[in-house]
This record gives structure tokens, sequence and C-alpha cells, in this order.
């Protein structure tokens, strides 16, 4: 079978099959934007775009991950919920008092991190762009804390779209980013082609912010009031859960963080160390290496709330066997896209011989490939153990993920970019993944003992 007929194979499952679709969407766009960005913006104008799209990966980094554990609270408190007619929770008392906290406690979360991002991103950027040495044009400023602002005001919408895909809504709520996604790249080209970086990125921000409100205002617009409802009796019947999901927060922010740094540090690392034209080169072939990671995981996240419902059935045998299949799934899926993409990357000489040269070797392309695959695994690690609510791979993967780096870094320093990328290989597959994985096991055999 071919490896598109593989994908189509194994994506059988609707809500796997939505997530994947609404991934592919915004990675099939990202090569437009990049030679619309190009070609279409001074290059004066360029930096501006660059760092406007670096706002947006800046409020993920904000989010810390945190959308996972808001996924899989809400799943286990599932089986005894169900969705009424004005689209918002109704069932057992306890469970909706649960899943109510866990809004109110996370919305109070991301409006805090919004109102932290527009202090620092939009303020601070407008001051900058006041700045006549920038050489930005007067309107910048307003642009700016436009775009930072609309930006901020999305991350309070996330825990809700976050319980309503724990709560048996994944298929909807997929959709929804899948529009999000074609409806961002739509208006951001608009922008782009006309020569405008932060109208393009404002615009872009802006559609996804009112396509996440006008989905939730029609299908869970009871929902959305339910964190007003909180009660201090509430509070008082939810005092563990509250000492609990803390605590969860922690550890579940650690491990994101530990994931996030372990790729966005080598570029930079190696710009300091060897200059811009090898960090440069590993940029643009980190993004190939990462495309299969990003699409491949859409079959373990479109699980995830199954994952945490049969954890709440007292289904562990299911659940165990579900998650083995959507792991096997999704490194199928990986191995298949890296070889296409492998594929491309011989092809590229052929077509476009100066862009090619932007590219590392291929032995480089392969390490960091062997490393995203590793990442792949602790993350599969990860969500096994988070179905139980058991944050704990967090130590190790934090430990590996130092190691990492620090390795990495002293590879880089000794040989440049392609001893960094092989050193980056052996040390997630021979280090990170092998200390997550002791922990692991080891805990797997106790739940299912």
């Amino acid at each position: 079978m071919s490896p598109v007929g593989r994908l189509r194979a194994l994506a059988s499952d609707a809500g796997v099959r939505a997530t994947a679709a609404a991934r592919l969407v915004a990675l099939a766009g990202a090569p437009v934007s990049l030679w619309l960005a190009a070609t279409r913006l001074p290059a004066a104008l360029q930096g501006y775009y660059f760092v406007g799209v670096n706002i947006v990966a800046l409020a993920q980094l904000f989010e810390l991950g945190l959308g996972t554990i808001i996924v899989q609270f809400a799943s286990h408190e599932w089986p005894r919920l169900r969705w009424g007619a004005s689209g918002g929770l109704e069932g057992d008392p306890a469970a909706r008092d649960t899943v109510t906290a866990v809004l109110h406690t996370a919305v109070r979360w991301y409006g805090g991190a919004g109102l932290v991002l527009f202090a620092v991103a939009g303020i601070g950027g407008a001051l900058l762009f006041r700045n006549p040495f920038a050489g930005a044009p007067l309107l910048f400023p307003v642009l700016w804390c436009g775009f930072t602002l609309v930006t901020a005001l999305y991350l309070p919408l996330i825990p809700f779209i976050c319980v309503a895909e724990g709560c048996g809504d994944l298929v909807s709520v997929q959709r929804m980013r899948g529009v999000q996604a074609a409806a961002a790249l739509l208006s951001l080209w608009t922008g782009l082609i006309g020569g405008e970086p932060l109208i393009a990125v404002w615009l872009a921000a802006a559609s996804q912010f009112v396509v996440a409100a006008v989905w939730l205002a029609r299908r869970h617009p009871a929902l959305v009031s339910a964190p007003r409802l909180l009660l201090a009796d509430l509070t008082k019947r939810t005092a563990g859960w509250s000492a609990r999901y803390r605590l969860e927060q922690g550890r579940s922010a650690q491990l994101w963080l530990a994931l996030f740094l372990t790729y966005q540090s080598l570029a930079p690392i190696l710009l300091y160390l060897r200059g811009g034209d090898e960090s440069g080169r590993l940029g643009i072939t980190l993004a190939v290496a990462l495309a299969p990671l990003t699409l491949s995981l859409a079959w373990l996240h479109g699980r995830f709330p199954a994952f945490g419902t049969l954890i709440a059935e007292g289904k562990t045998a299911a659940f165990d066997q579900l998650a083995r299949r959507a792991t096997i799934e999704a490194a199928v899926v990986f191995v298949a896209l890296a070889i296409m993409l492998t594929g491309g990357v011989l092809v590229l000489p052929m077509v476009a011989p100066v862009f090619a040269a932007r590219f590392l070797p291929l032995p480089s392309l392969f390490a960091l490939f062997a490393g995203s695959l590793g990442s792949l695994v602790l993350q599969a690690m990860a969500g096994w153990l988070r179905a139980f609510r058991d944050e704990k791979l967090a130590a190790p993967i934090v430990g590996g993920a130092a190691a990492v780096i620090l390795t990495s870094a002293v590879a880089a320093a000794m040989g440049g970019a392609q001893l960094m990328t092989a050193v980056f290989a052996i040390a997630s597959l021979g280090v990170a993944v092998p200390l997550a994985g002791a922990h692991f096991r080891r805990v797997r055999r106790q739940r299912l003992a």
C-alpha cells in the first residue's frame, strides 16, 4: 500500500480525521505564506511580519500546554454529563460543578496571560515602533496594538473550546479549527498581497478570534456563562480538586516547556555560536523535520478525550488497547510523511537549486527526523499517563530535555550544525526517551495490574 493509501486507511476515526484535516490546512498554507512574505513585502518590512508571526507563537508559549489538562479533566466528567438544548452541560451536579470550576480557574489563568501578553508584546512593540530609527511607518504602533490585543482576547476563549472538546464535541471543535486555519490563511494572504505586514497578521488574528467566538455563541451559548455561576459553596466543594489541578497544571507546564524549548533553542544557540548562515539553514531544515510530528500528533490528540472517558468508566484494558493503536498509527503516519518529504528535498535541487542550498545536508534532516520521532514517543507516553491525571513524567522529560539542549550546544560549538543535529538525535533517542520510558513502564505496570 502506498503512503497516501496507508494514511487514508489509518484515518478511520471521525475525531482523528477532523484533527488531521485542521492541522493539514495550516501546514499546507505555511509555504504559500512564506513565499508571499518573501516576494510581496519589501525587505524593510519583512522583519515586522516575522516579528508578528512570532507573537502568535509567544501566545502559545503563554498557554503552557494547559489545554490538554482541561480536555482530560472534562473527559473524566463527561460520562455523567450531556449537552442540553442551549449548549450547556446537564447531568450529575458534582460533575457539572467540577467542569464549571475548571472553566472558572482556566478562564482566569488565560485572561491573566492575555493581559501580560498585551502589556509586554503590545505596548512594548508600540513603543519600539515609535522610535524613528526602527524605520516603521507612523501607523504601525496602532496596528501593532490592535494585533496583540486581538491575540490576547483570543486566549480566554481557549478553555471553553477545550471543555467542549473533552465533553464529546471533538469533531465540531476540530472542524471549527479547520475553518479558523483557512480563514486566517486567506486573511493573511490578502494582507501580504497588499504589501501590508501588520494588517496581514492583524487580519489573521482577528479572523481566528471571530470564528471561535461565533462558534461558541452558536453552539454552546450556555457554556460561556457557566463560570459566572461559580459560588462560594462550589469553591468549598471543589477544594480538593483545585489543589490537584494546580499540581497537575504546574507539572504539565514543565513538560510542555521542556518539549517546546528542546526545538526552539536549537537555532538561537547555533546563531550565537556559528552565525546567521548555519542558523538559517538549520531553521528551514527543522521546519521540514517538524511537519511530520505536527500532523502525526493528530492521531494521539484526536483520541485524548476518549482516553479520559474510558478511564472514568473503568475500562482500563480498552483504553490501553486504544492508546497502543493510536501510538502505532501516529508512528506510521510520521514515517510515511518523512519519506514523502525526503523525496521532495531530493527533488528540490532540480527544480529550485537556490532554495535547495538553504537546507542542511540530508544526514542532518534524517537526524532531525529521528529527534522528532523521539518527541512523538515522549508525547505518547505523557498522553497515556495524563489519562489517569498523572503528570509525573514531567521530571524525567525535563531532565532529558536539559541533556539534549546541553549536549547539542556543546556539539554546535565543536562542529557546527551537522554535528549538532547528530548529537540532538542521539541524545533524544538515547537519553530523553529511555529516561521517560523507565518511569512510564513502571507506572503502566502498576495501573494495568
